[in-house]
């Protein structure tokens, strides 16, 4: 990382930490509201990956372990997906577009890097909003099988041209800046000993598949 990286990451400490420290304050001085207690709650989930992101960001040797390890827990990936449709679903709102969840379970208990997952996720369902325009929807499908986890970011935005799907996935093939996101997608996917595909075209939006195997750990795992 080059001195303007860490520069720019360190000071990102205090107005994160202010963030955290307001939420705290609003939950003393909110009335018992369950939409209020729910846009507080992701506010401080949200504050804690951003967290977490420079705390990464100022430890070189700690970022590299992160992006080569994996931290696995035993986790619901049906209660997991549908919290971050929850989160994603405010920002959405302002923009018009409405996200919806379907899924083939009530419950899916699977192995996984729950940071890693919340990454992939909240990359592709992002990606999703931005091309999609006012008025749009996004559908997040989440079906479940004995050994594989298939999670599905459908769209009905702009598309993508032929010729373009097969480099979306590098690092800097983006439309309109310099993207990382589905390159980070596809890194996490691998990782995971799974993949990340697209089905699209002009004028009909693009469906990101995500394809996890549902991994059997030790017991010693939480």
């Amino acid at each position: 990382m080059d001195l303007r990286s860490m520069e720019f990451a360190h000071d990102m400490k205090m107005p994160i930490q202010l963030i955290y420290s307001c939420v705290q304050l609003l939950e003393m001085e909110v009335s018992p509201n369950a939409r209020a207690e729910r846009y507080l709650k992701t506010l401080m989930q949200s504050a804690g990956q951003l967290q977490e992101m420079v705390r990464n960001a100022l430890d070189g040797d700690r970022l590299q372990r992160g992006r080569n390890q994996l931290r696995l827990s035993r986790l619901d990936v049906v209660a997991e997906v549908r919290r971050i449709c929850r989160q994603c679903d405010l920002f959405a709102r302002e923009k018009g577009i409405r996200i919806d969840f379907a899924g083939s379970a009530a419950e899916f208990e699977m192995i996984s890097d729950l940071e890693k997952l919340q990454r992939m996720l909240h990359n592709l369902i992002s990606n999703a909003l931005k091309f999609t325009p006012e008025g749009g929807r996004v559908a997040v499908e989440c079906e479940v099988a004995e050994d594989v986890v298939e999670l599905r970011v459908r769209d009905n935005g702009c598309g993508i041209p032929v010729e373009r799907q097969a480099r979306i996935f590098e690092l800097g093939e983006t439309d309109g800046g310099y993207g990382y996101g589905l390159a980070i997608v596809r890194e996490y996917a691998t990782l995971l000993g799974g993949s990340v595909t697209v089905d699209s075209a002009p004028g009909r939006g693009s469906c990101f598949t995500l394809r996890l195997p549902v991994m059997h750990a030790p017991e010693q795992i939480n």
